[in-house]
Parts: structure tokens; C-alpha cells; sequence
């Protein structure tokens, strides 16, 4: 999606779109998109600035990391953004970054693209470790068998390799 700069009237607007399938593609294998993701929000231009602020909104789907159930997640996140031309990032640029140094971005053109900013939010929304419920179980190591349907029947005293040497020597002054 992108918001065309000349076309501002007053230099605000508002803005929402909703992706097809094909459109956006998050690069990331373990998410699949349940719903289109939309876009909405407003922009304003201020001189060579444009601030953009907005909500990402989607269901995904995921792994749980223990079992490898699917796991549904609603998205809901809230954005704001200010895009500055190069010439302006480079007039601007400070020995250390601030808060307000990572809620900007830089155009070129007549035209700032969303849709970069669209997946950003949408990876960052899906947490790094999911699981499906607290008290997950998670996969049999032998087997394979999900333990949150019930015990697999494998043996489930196992001795830590790191403790074999010592069962030896208990075992053979016994």
C-alpha cells in the first residue's frame, strides 16, 4: 500500500487498506496468515515530514514449541512512525540514538510504501515462544507421541548422560 504525498489534501489523510493473500509475504515459514491482514490509520505531513500512525490487525497461526499443535492468535497492533527524507536523516544525525530515533524512517520519492511496515508489525506481534496452554507437555522424545493426549507408554526414567560416570563408580563399589 502506499500513500501518494501529492495527493494530500491540507496535508493530512486517512488511509486503510486490506491485503490479499499473494500481497504480502512475511518471509517467515512457521506463521500462517488466517485472515487477510488490514491496515488502517492517519497520516500527517508537517514540511518534509510525514508522521503515520495506525493499527495492523490479522489471525495467524503458529506452532506450539513444545508440541507442535497449532495455535491461533489474534494481532492487534498499534503503530506510529515518522518518515524523513535522506537529505533530512543525514542533516539530523546524533552521537547516540534516542527513543524518537526508533520511530523514524526515511522515504525517497513522492510516495511512502506500507507495506514493509505492515510485516515488520505483523512478525513482531507473534511472540517468540508460543505455547498452546501453560501447562503444556509437550512431545515424547522416543516416540514422537503428543503427552498432552495421554502417556505413550515409553520408559520415562532416563539418566543424564552427564551422570553415567558416577553410576558406574557407585555400582561397582556396591
Amino acid at each position: 500500500m502506499r500513500i501518494e504525498l501529492e495527493n494530500l489534501e491540507g496535508g493530512k489523510g486517512a488511509f486503510s487498506h486490506s491485503y490479499a493473500a499473494p500481497e504480502l509475504d512475511l518471509d517467515d515459514d512457521r506463521i500462517v496468515l488466517l485472515e487477510p491482514p488490514t491496515v488502517s490509520g492517519e497520516f500527517r505531513q508537517r514540511e518534509r515530514k510525514v508522521k503515520v500512525s495506525g493499527r495492523v490487525n490479522a489471525r495467524a497461526r503458529v506452532e506450539c514449541d513444545r508440541c507442535l499443535q497449532a495455535v491461533e492468535l489474534p494481532i492487534n497492533s498499534r503503530f506510529t512512525l515518522e518518515y524523513v527524507t535522506p537529505e533530512d536523516y543525514q542533516a539530523q544525525q546524533a552521537v547516540e540514538l534516542t527513543q524518537e530515533d526508533l520511530d523514524l524512517s526515511i522515504f525517497e520519492g513522492d510516495a511512502i510504501d506500507l507495506d514493509e511496515l505492515v510485516k515488520e508489525e505483523l512478525l513482531l506481534s507473534i511472540p517468540d515462544h508460543v505455547l498452546c496452554n501453560e501447562d503444556c507437555k509437550g512431545i515424547c522424545a522416543r516416540c514422537g507421541a503428543n503427552k498432552n493426549l495421554g502417556e505413550c507408554g515409553c520408559e520415562t526414567h532416563e539418566l543424564d548422560p552427564r551422570w553415567a560416570g558416577l553410576k558406574d563408580l557407585v555400582n561397582r563399589e556396591s
